[in-house]
C-alpha cells in the first residue's frame, strides 16, 4: 500500500561538471548566495528500475545536448543532429527537440535512456538572481531544475519546474545580510508560497528542502499525495509519499539580464519546446526565460501563488480514492487514444457495443412477485434488489448508519493513528518506521472490509426472513449479520480474495473465476446455515453451468455497491467548489445505500440460481 539512477553530463556536451558547486564566476555575492540556500531534493524512492518511485533526477541541459540520438527538429522539415547550445540559440517557434522513444506510448524507454545519458554526472540546479521593475528593493533568487521526462497523467519529453526565493533586498550583497521573505514553490501552471520561517516549511539551515512530485515533478513542501482539479494545481493526485532519497544537486549559476545568444548558456535563448511535438497536453514545454516568473518574478511570487496545497488523509476515502484512479486511467486511456487513434477507438466501440448487446439481452422490467425464492433474468435481479431495497427502507437505513459510523470511525483513527515522519529524518519514514503507518492503515483497511462482511450477512439474513414470511424491523436489522458469522466469513473471503486477485493485471481472470464460481456464497452460508467450507461447495454447486452469468451479474452488482458512489463523488469533486469532507460525506451516505442494494441482489441471485437447479433437476427426474 505504502510504496535513483545516476545523473547527467554537463552543460555543452561530453565534459563532466566537477561535484560541488559550479559557478561562472567563484567567490561573488551571487554564488554565495546561491550556495547558501541551495534546495535539498527528496524524490520517491525507488526500489527497482522501472517500478514505483521516481527515476529522474534534476540534470544538467548537457544530458540531452551534444548527443547523437537528439535530434533539433524545425519549420519545413528542418533538422540539426546532435544539437549543442549554439545550435539552440535564438530559435523559437517551431523548433523542438526530440528524444529518442515515443512520449504518448513511453514504456520504460525513456528511463533506460536517461541512466545512460546522465551516467557518471551529478544532479544539478540552475541558480540565478532576478530582480522586476515592479517591485524595486527586492530580489528573486530562483533555482531551475530541468528533467528529461514527465511521466505523470500527462506525459512529455522535458521538463522545466523552478523554486523562487524572495529577499527584502536589491542586490545579492545584501540578500546576504538577511532572511528570505517567503518562498514559490512551482507547481503545474501554478505554484505554492510560503512565508520563510513558516512551520510547514522543512528547511536544513538556511537549505529549503523540495520533495517534487512523483512523475510530474511538481514541487511541495511535504510527502503526502496531492489533490488538484485545475491547471494551476494539477488535474490529478501527485504523490511525493514516503520513503524518500535525498539528492544533493550541484548549483550553476546563470548570468543575469537578458537570455544570451552565444557562450556555454546559449540555450537559455531557445525559446521552442523541450521535447518532441505531440497534441494537447504532452506536448514539450518551453524553457526558463519564457516563463512569467523570468521576467516579473516578484509578481508572479505575490500575485499567482496559493498559500496552502490540498493533502489527501492518509485514508483518503471513497471520493478521494475514485478521482484519482479516474483522473489517472482516463488521462492515460486518452494518451493511449492520441498514440493510437484508431486501435483504441474500435477497442472502445467493441466495448460500448457489448455492453449494448448484454443489456438488450435482458429483462430489466420489475417481476410482478416479491418472492425472492423464484428465477429472475440478470435485469430483474438487479432492479428486483433495488425494488426490495426501497420497501424495506427502515430496517436497509438501519445497517447503512451504523456502517456509515462504523467505517468512518475507523478510518478516522486510521488517520489519527498514522504517526507523523521523524522530524530529524527528510526522506520522512525509515524502513524500521514505515512499519508501523503501513500496519495501522492495512488494519483499517481490513476492518472496513469487516464491515462490509457484516453488511453482507445482515442484508441477505433480512431478505432471507422475508422470503421467509418473518417480520423485518431496525433492531433485528442489527442483530441479524453478527448472528451470521459462516455468512459474515464467507462475505469477507470473497471480497478479500476478489479485490487482492483484482489488484494485478495478471491476477485479474484469476480474480473473475473465483467471482463467477463461489460469489454466491455468502448467501449460500446465510440462507441454508451452512458452514465456510459447505457454502463454498454449494456455490460451486450452483454456478456450475452458469459462470459467465454469475460473473456478469456479480460484476453489475459489483459496479453498483462500489464503484458507483467512487464516480459520484468524482462529478462533485469536479462540478463543485465544496469542501472535501462535504464531497466525502455525500459520497459516503451513497455508499452506504448502495452496498445494501449490491449484497440484496447477491442474495437474490442465489435464490434464482437454487430455483434454477431445482428445474433443472426436476426435468431431469
Amino acid at each position: 500500500m505504502l510504496l535513483a539512477v545516476l545523473l547527467g553530463p554537463v552543460l555543452l556536451g561530453p565534459a563532466l561538471l566537477p561535484a560541488g558547486p559550479a559557478h561562472a564566476a567563484s567567490g561573488d555575492a551571487t554564488t554565495t548566495l546561491a550556495d547558501q540556500y541551495a534546495p535539498i531534493v527528496v524524490v520517491r524512492e525507488q526500489a527497482r528500475a522501472c517500478g514505483d518511485g521516481e527515476p529522474y533526477r534534476p540534470t544538467p541541459v548537457g544530458t540531452v545536448l551534444g548527443r547523437p540520438d537528439v535530434v533539433l527538429r524545425g519549420p519545413d522539415g528542418a533538422q540539426v543532429a546532435a544539437p549543442t547550445a549554439a545550435d539552440l540559440a535564438g530559435k523559437g517557434e517551431g523548433w523542438y527537440l526530440d528524444y529518442p522513444g515515443d512520449p504518448l506510448n513511453p514504456g520504460c524507454d525513456y528511463e533506460t535512456w536517461f541512466a545512460e545519458a546522465s551516467a557518471g554526472s551529478q544532479p544539478t540546479l540552475y541558480a540565478r538572481v532576478a530582480t522586476d521593475p515592479d517591485h524595486p528593493g527586492r530580489l528573486a533568487l530562483q533555482y531551475w531544475f530541468f528533467y528529461t521526462f514527465n511521466d505523470w497523467n500527462d506525459k512529455h519529453e522535458g521538463d522545466w519546474e523552478m523554486v523562487q526565493l524572495a529577499f527584502p533586498a536589491a542586490t545579492p550583497e545584501a540578500a546576504l545580510t538577511v532572511a528570505p521573505e517567503s518562498v514559490a514553490y512551482a507547481q503545474h501552471e501554478g505554484s505554492q508560497t510560503s512565508p520563510w520561517d513558516a512551520p510547514g516549511l522543512i528547511r536544513v539551515g538556511d537549505r529549503p528542502v523540495v520533495y517534487p512530485a512523483q512523475g510530474s515533478h511538481a514541487a511541495y513542501y511535504l510527502q503526502e499525495q496531492w489533490f488538484g482539479k485545475s491547471a494551476a494545481a494539477g488535474f490529478g493526485c501527485d504523490n511525493t509519499t514516503a520513503p524518500g532519497a535525498e539528492v544533493q544537486p550541484q548549483v550553476v549559476v546563470l548570468p543575469s539580464g537578458a537570455p544570451p545568444t552565444s557562450g556555454a548558456f546559449a540555450w537559455l535563448s531557445f525559446t521552442g519546446r523541450w521535447g518532441e511535438q505531440a497534441p494537447s497536453f504532452n506536448n514539450g514545454p518551453t524553457g526558463p526565460s519564457t516563463k512569467d516568473q523570468w521576467s516579473a518574478p516578484i509578481s508572479w511570487q505575490l500575485e499567482e501563488g496559493r498559500s496552502s496545497a490540498v493533502a489527501l488523509p492518509a485514508v483518503p476515502g471513497t471520493a478521494l480514492s475514485a478521482f484519482c484512479n479516474v483522473t489517472a486511467r482516463g488521462s492515460l486511456l486518452y494518451v493511449s487514444l492520441l498514440d493510437q487513434p484508431v486501435l483504441v477507438a474500435v477497442i472502445l466501440l467493441v466495448l460500448l457495443g457489448l455492453v449494448v448487446w448484454l443489456a438488450t439481452r435482458t429483462d430489466w422490467r420489475h417481476p410482478r412477485s416479491d418472492d425472492p425464492d423464484r428465477t429472475r433474468r440478470a435485469g430483474q435481479v438487479v432492479a428486483a434488489a433495488f425494488g426490495w431495497v426501497r420497501r424495506h427502507a427502515g430496517p436497509v437505513a438501519g445497517i447503512g448508519a451504523v456502517a456509515l459510523v462504523t467505517a468512518a470511525v475507523f478510518r478516522g483513527l486510521a488517520n489519527t493513528l498514522v504517526p507523523a515522519p521523524d522530524a530529524g529524518d527528510i526522506t520522512g519514514v525509515t524502513a524500521s518506521f514505515g512499519a508501523v503507518p503501513a500496519l495501522v492503515l492495512l488494519t483499517a483497511s481490513l476492518l472496513v472490509v469487516v464491515v462490509a462482511g457484516w453488511v453482507a450477512a445482515s442484508v441477505i439474513g433480512l431478505v432471507r426472513d422475508d422470503a421467509e414470511g418473518r417480520p423485518l424491523g431496525a433492531r433485528r436489522a442489527l442483530r441479524v449479520g453478527l448472528g451470521e458469522r459462516a455468512g459474515m466469513a464467507c462475505a469477507v473471503a470473497v471480497s478479500l480474495a476478489a479485490v487482492l486477485m483484482a489488484g494485478s493485471v495478471v491476477l485479474l481472470p484469476l480474480a473473475g473465476w473465483f467471482l463467477a464460481v463461489f460469489a454466491p456464497a455468502p448467501a449460500a452460508a446465510v440462507v441454508e446455515g451452512l458452514g465456510v467450507r459447505a457454502a463454498f461447495r454449494r456455490a460451486a454447486q450452483l454456478t456450475r453451468g452458469r459462470r459467465w452469468r454469475t460473473l456478469l451479474l456479480q460484476s453489475m452488482l459489483l459496479a453498483i455497491g462500489l464503484a458507483l458512489a467512487g464516480l459520484v463523488g468524482t462529478v462533485l469533486l469536479l462540478l463543485t467548489s465544496w469542501p472535501l469532507w462535504v464531497n466525502g460525506l455525500i459520497t459516503a451516505v451513497l455508499a452506504a445505500a448502495l452496498l445494501p442494494v449490491a449484497f440484496a441482489g447477491t442474495a437474490l441471485q442465489f435464490y434464482d440460481l437454487r430455483a434454477r437447479r431445482r428445474e433443472a433437476v426436476g426435468a431431469g427426474a
